[in-house]
């Protein structure tokens, strides 16, 4: 089969040498075989190749699907292989096929029944996504823990794991052959600064998506003149990716730097947090987000460093992580209706980003089940989701509440009237399945 890469045949003219051999001397001009060594001539015309294809790399910013995405715009594929935004297409992310039934814990009986009680994580018409809450030592993490544990028996789904603690690493790294990162220390290997396509419209959508991730760490919010001058500094800064150049975050802190510049602005607040913030080598572009998430990872986030950097992290790993999962084509369903499962997401300490009130969690909360993803939010009560401009819990297939000091209004908004969680016994948990009518009072665990 013919070739065709920069306007010439690299193999091809059926099956004969001397018209191959022919071919590479019109490379060279008109130069005769004859004049000039067979073996010389080869090597010449591989070297000749050999630098165009490192011209293209650079051109790509040394990212492997762009770089793939533009041998086949130099090799004249057909245009219907994919989208025209991105180039060239890459096969969508696996999934896991199959009804996926959790216990509820490790005891998971139903007090007034005696019956087990299990969550059909992607049954027909529910939502696959979870709520565990309660104070601490409560048996929250434990639960999450032993849930997640059961579902990788049925088969291997990627996981996305925020600890607080270090206690999710223990207890899920082995069984998710996940990779345990700890920034600072460590750099996140994911570029946060993909974008999908070079055209204007790509790369100011990214930017005002990044824009406000990195906005959203302080709890007051920038101005409108901070927010724009932010936004246009991303916007340069990926529009450098079009020359070759590697990005990071570091290089945005600068152009926003030399944005206020321009714009007659003296250092502030947004500059000063944000050079504090890259001081560090927080994330480092080795792997796209269609490499990073198809493994599984778990980043330790130690409370000794600050909460501007937890959630710098988590912001703007769920912005990518958002990014990619819902551009996934719909998980399919099987003929029970059962959806496959693609990516899993364990938010620990889930309040530090509902507090940031970020577009990418909501959005991975309201639209990632058809795409197959599930999200599980670990929090301390019932009211930290009380501030989120989303409604999260009315998201979730199931809620569990261990024993924590909620105000009663966010509780018996969730689980009903006479339901207190401050008299729950150890192990014990309201559980609200949204498939079933009635609150339950189970054991989740026993001491």
């Amino acid at each position: 089969m013919a070739i065709p890469i920069r306007g010439r045949q690299l193999f091809g003219e059926g099956s004969d040498l001397a018209a191959w051999l022919a071919l590479i001397t019109q490379s060279h001009g008109d130069r005769r075989i004859s004049k000039q060594p067979l073996q010389e001539l080869v090597t010449a015309h591989w070297a000749r190749g050999a630098t165009l294809l490192k011209k293209d790399w650079e051109s790509s910013g040394r990212e492997m699907g762009r770089f793939v995405a533009r041998l086949g715009e130099l090799a004249n594929f057909p245009g219907d292989v994919g989208n025209d935004d991105v180039g060239l297409p890459t096969p969508p992310a696996p999934t896991l096929a199959g009804e996926v039934r959790l216990p509820i814990g490790e005891v998971a009986r139903d007090l007034r029944t005696d019956e087990n009680v299990e969550f059909t994580l992607n049954g027909p018409g529910g939502s696959p996504h979870m709520a565990i809450m309660g104070g601490v030592g409560s048996g929250k993490t434990r639960t999450a823990v032993h849930m997640l544990k059961t579902l990788r028996r049925f088969g291997k789904v990627p996981l996305l794991a925020f600890d607080f603690k270090g206690d999710l690493a223990g207890g899920l790294s082995a069984i998710y052959s996940a990779e345990v990162v700890r920034p600072p220390e460590e750099s996140i290997p994911l570029d946060v600064l993909d974008v999908s396509s070079d055209d204007d419209i790509a790369i100011k959508t990214a930017a005002a998506r990044i824009r406000d991730s990195i906005a959203s760490v302080k709890s007051r919010r920038p101005s409108g003149v901070q927010s724009e001058a932010l936004r246009e500094a991303i916007a340069t800064t990926l529009k450098a990716r079009t020359a070759g150049r590697i990005i990071a975050l570091p290089d945005v802190a600068r152009a926003l730097v030399a944005e206020y510049e321009e714009r007659g602005r003296g250092p502030d607040e947004l500059t000063s947090t944000l050079n504090e913030l890259t001081q560090f080598d927080l994330f480092v572009p080795d792997r796209s987000p269609a490499d990073f998430f198809s493994r599984s990872w778990i980043i330790l986030l130690p409370q000794d460093s600050s909460e501007e950097m937890r959630r710098l992290i988590m912001n703007l790993t769920l912005n990518a992580l958002d990014k990619w999962l819902n551009a996934q084509p719909d998980a399919p369903t099987d003929g029970e209706g059962a959806r496959s499962l693609r990516h899993l997401t364990l938010l620990d300490e889930a309040h530090v980003v509902l507090k940031t009130r970020l577009p990418a969690l909501a959005n991975l909360v309201r639209m990632s089940r058809s795409k197959g993803g599930v999200v599980v939010l670990a929090s301390q009560s019932p009211d930290d989701f009380e501030g989120a401009e989303d409604d999260y819990l009315d998201n979730m297939g199931m809620t569990l509440a261990f024993n924590t000091q909620a105000r009663p209004g966010p509780a018996t908004r969730i689980f009903g009237s006479g339901y207190s969680l401050t008299g729950l016994n150890v192990g014990e948990a309201f559980c609200r399945i949204r498939s079933e009518a009635r609150t339950r009072k189970i054991v989740s665990w026993e001491p």
